[in-house]
């Protein structure tokens, strides 16, 4: 006989056994038509794909081999599976899961608790309040107010007993049981009725509350890693970690960018931030040499732009250095200090920058006394030069074009 109703969370396939990569499965219902961003809903009787939850995101897969399984929710204790395909209800589905993905968020999970677990021990004693599992790295949230955070030593030997029991293999095991109308843990979700308290043993270890889905024993884990710490609001301490592939995976990355930045830099790790930190002194006192050399620069500039206004009601400067937006504020600043353009002025002022000639692009600042002169310049340059487009007012108008050929030709406009 065809199911019509769901295996409840909490006793999912995927909750009890963790190494099933494959699974036929009924479906039960799907959606008519898909939602506001395209999925379909789909219910199965069972299922090998985790619905988020627990602080685990959610698995992925495929239906029938092609129809991506996007995402997996569990709405009490339904289980809804998000599709951009539908699926016709009745039919058997075989599930395929993206295992790496299971494998890389069981390793986090399982590892957490064994984190967590020590952590909570003598002579650390630090209770953890909640976690999140992050794409590359996770962190379990200590409850560290008005108590001494360890040392670094103590991190590290943190990190030296949870690789000690990895190799210890321990077994972890799930058990469940059904909820008494008497008993809910607090840290059941409001919406989870009914259905079964599911807990997590790890042998002599820990015993902890858990839907997720967890690794077969400590072995599995492979090995640990305690990344680093940060305070956050209200006194409570984040601490950062990897288990297992994300482990390699982030050493294999740190790896190759530590090659990288032995041929940038040519000196070895152990030399990088000596290195770099002279790199940077060695910017700030180019960059404060560089603006001591525009403002030299944009005083003569300003000059040349007084003499122009003498005779034409438009003054420009282009600038083949590319100074930029940083060059045009000191300019800017200077003519204001001169009063190049009084509050009565109908005459406007048009900087351009850029570092391929005018047949390049480049940067565009028109700045007047009063609007309307400014929209008068601004709608001559906009037409004149090629690709011109920017926007402003209160006598500053700020812009890009994708060439400045024809910029001669804007000095000789009246404005009046």
């Amino acid at each position: 006989m065809p199911s019509t109703q769901q295996v409840l969370v909490g006793v999912l396939h995927c909750q009890h056994d963790t190494y099933c990569k494959e699974f036929t499965s009924q479906c039960i219902s799907c959606s008519d038509k898909p939602d506001k961003k395209g999925f379909y809903q789909v219910k199965l009787h069972d299922t090998i794909l985790f619905p988020e939850g627990g602080g685990q995101p959610s698995d992925t897969g495929y239906f029938n081999e092609t129809i991506k399984v996007h995402d997996i929710q569990r709405h009490q204790l339904e289980h809804i599976h998000y599709t951009k395909e539908p699926i016709t209800a009745g039919s058997q589905v075989k599930m395929t899961l993206d295992w790496d993905r299971r494998f890389d968020h069981a390793q986090q999970h399982s590892g957490q608790h064994l984190l967590s677990a020590v952590l909570e021990q003598a002579p650390y004693e630090l209770p953890t309040v909640g976690w999140c599992m992050k794409e590359k790295t996770s962190y379990v949230e200590l409850d560290t107010v008005g108590k001494r955070l360890p040392t670094q030593d103590e991190w590290n030997q943190v990190e030296r007993r949870l690789n000690d029991l990895i190799l210890q293999a321990l077994p972890i095991t799930c058990h469940t049981r059904a909820m008494e109308t008497t008993e809910r843990p607090d840290s059941l979700p409001d919406d989870y009725v009914g259905g079964v308290i599911r807990t997590i043993e790890i042998e002599g270890i820990d015993t902890s509350l858990c839907c997720g889905t967890h690794v077969a024993h400590l072995g599995h884990l492979h090995a640990a890693k305690i990344l680093h710490t940060e305070t956050i609001r209200g006194g409570n301490t984040r601490l950062y970690f990897v288990f297992g592939q994300r482990l390699v995976s982030s050493l294999g990355e740190q790896y190759e960018l530590s090659r990288q930045l032995n041929k940038a830099l040519s000196v070895p790790p152990s030399q990088f931030l000596d290195s770099v930190n002279r790199l940077q002194l060695q910017l700030r006192t180019q960059t404060k040499m560089v603006k001591k050399w525009q403002a030299q620069v944009a005083s003569y500039a300003v000059k040349d732009l007084k003499h122009q206004l003498e005779s034409h009601d438009v003054a420009v400067v282009y600038d083949e250095a590319d100074g930029g937006m940083p060059y045009f504020n000191i300019l800017h600043a200077l003519i204001k200090e001169h009063g190049l353009l009084p509050d009565d002025s109908q005459k406007a002022i048009l900087l351009a920058s850029g570092g391929d000639g005018q047949q390049g692009g480049g940067m565009l600042m028109v700045l007047a006394a009063n609007d309307i002169t400014l929209k008068k310049l601004a709608a001559k340059v906009t037409e004149t030069l090629e690709g011109a487009k920017g926007g402003g007012a209160r006598g500053r108008w700020t812009g890009k074009a994708t060439s400045l050929a024809g910029i001669e030709k804007l000095a000789d406009l009246k404005l009046e």
